[in-house]
């Protein structure tokens, strides 16, 4: 993504950031930040930072940015908790995520903070703990308490909804507590996460406890939300029941969401001068032999075989880019002939490697059917980021060697460029959000590519050689492998 996609990322973060010097140093946030922290945004060339700096919150950020190792095993970031005083004088619990940037050579360059604010959340679970250890006394005050909770609060004896607030009625779009009432979390949680619904209740039968948890919801009116909250055991109207807290994060996924399409626009966009290249070389064709046509009789047949095949490879060319737009709204994975999906890649980065001077070789087994199960979009975008990552590695032409191997019930999918290559440390750190070795990345590109072969059950390694060039190995399960297409 480039470094625009990036600061618009930044700058519209629903959750404070900030950019820190390693000295402390503030040296850039977000409006969100300001908002957060109580203060109108100045300007910032002429204004002094942030207020908080003369606070001791910047001397913890630091210290917690100072204890990231380097290296493989190393975490790529720490989160601290702080509580700052507002403005109005109320205190503001923050959750502080802090992260180390690193520049090509793995020296830090600054860190990056988000503040989440989780006041409510704090507020909420110190209220929860008070009501827990007086609930055999009172549970009227229990209920009279979080009758007047923002967040979404729902108790649930054996997986069966017992109480909802007023909060989860709204956040469902219930007009009654008897929508739901008696009716089981199954029904409100997405099936896409229902496995870690079942892991929470094995885990619950198993020692009692439960912590943290973020589901995608079904609300009644069939909207989905994303929702993250907690819960803890309790004795409710003489059971054992549990009580989860839950705050809407649907706005937070979606900022992400929108970081991610960024990145899928950039692509799009470096491939637009490839494309333009490749549908020019049909139609220049198609001119010559429109001329020869007007000249020739004896030939006709011949040339419009040929103008009906150049138009062809333009209608192929034009599809394979609207199929790489169109958004999928079920990600249904189905049989794909895996030669065949790669071949039409090469097709799409032809154009912008023959602007390069580049070549780019294919070796096949040589039964030319190779079955696998995949969503056809995504795994044509796994092959468009390691092809054109090839193409960024290579500023003086050379060559692409694609190579696809059938091991077991496995199928190997090498890519490897002749470009500048990766060091160790380098390779390491790939996949880390805002991790990049080019100029104008972020790293997002290979953190969905990765995300993308994992939900296929596959895997992904790279090995690199400083100045000789990087492999990127692609490895997924396949059905079957054919002489001839019969299925």
């Amino acid at each position: 993504m480039r470094s625009q996609s990036y600061d618009f990322a930044f700058t519209q973060a629903a959750i404070g950031m900030a950019l820190i010097s390693l000295d402390g140093t503030i040296l850039n946030a977000n409006q969100a930040l300001y908002d957060l922290l109580g203060y109108k945004k100045p300007d910032i060339i002429s204004s002094p930072p942030l207020p908080f700096m003369e606070d001791d919150m910047i001397i913890h950020i630091i210290q917690a940015g100072q204890s990231l190792p380097l290296g493989l095993s190393s975490p790529s970031y720490t989160r601290i908790e702080q509580e700052y005083v507002h403005p109005s004088g109320n205190k503001v619990s923050l959750h502080i995520h802090v992260s180390m940037v690193l520049d090509n050579n793995q020296v830090p360059i600054y860190y990056l903070a988000q503040f989440d604010n989780i006041t409510k959340i704090k507020h909420a679970e110190e209220q929860l703990q008070v009501a827990k250890n007086a609930l055999h006394d009172n549970e009227h005050f229990l209920q009279q308490m979080l009758e007047g909770l923002s967040l979404t609060v729902l108790i649930t004896v054996d997986g069966i909804i017992n109480y909802v607030n007023p909060a989860g009625l709204q956040l469902v779009y219930a007009e009654s507590m008897d929508e739901v009432l008696g009716k089981s979390t199954d029904q409100f949680v997405d099936p896409s996460s229902h496995r870690i619904l079942l892991e929470r209740r094995e885990q619950y039968d198993k020692n009692k406890e439960l912590g943290s948890v973020r589901y995608l919801i079904r609300c009644l009116n069939g909207h989905k939300k994303y929702v993250e909250g907690f819960s803890l055991q309790i004795t409710f109207k003489g059971q054992d029941a549990v009580i989860g807290i839950f705050k809407d994060i649907t706005k937070q996924e979606a900022e992400k969401e929108r970081t991610m399409q960024s990145e899928k626009l950039s692509t799009a966009g470096q491939l637009a001068a490839g494309i333009a290249h490749e549908i020019r070389n049909p139609l220049t064709a198609i001119n010559g032999f429109m001329k020869l046509l007007r000249s020739s009789k004896d030939k006709s047949d011949q040339y419009i075989s040929i103008i009906e095949s150049e138009l062809k490879r333009i209608e192929f060319i034009v599809n394979e880019l609207l199929v790489l737009s169109k958004p999928q709204k079920n990600h249904t994975s189905t049989p794909l002939n895996l030669m065949s999906l790669i071949d039409q890649v090469i097709t799409l980065m032809y154009g912008q490697a023959s602007l390069k001077n580049i070549e780019i070789v294919t070796q096949y087994p040589d039964k030319p059917f190779i079955l696998i199960m995949g969503v056809e979009n995504q795994l044509k975008q796994v092959f468009i980021n390691l092809l054109k990552n090839a193409l960024e590695a290579m500023n003086h032409g050379g060559m692409i060697q694609v190579y696809l191997q059938v091991i077991d019930k496995e199928v190997q999918i090498r890519v490897q460029d002749q470009g500048y290559g990766m060091t160790k440390d380098q390779m390491d750190a790939l996949g880390k959000p805002f991790y990049t070795t080019k100029d104008t990345g972020t790293g997002l590109g290979f953190m969905i590519t990765q995300n993308i072969i994992h939900n296929h059950g596959g895997a992904i390694t790279v090995d690199s050689i400083l100045e000789q060039g990087t492999t990127f190995t692609v490895s997924l399960p396949m059905i079957m492998i054919a002489d001839k297409e019969n299925f």
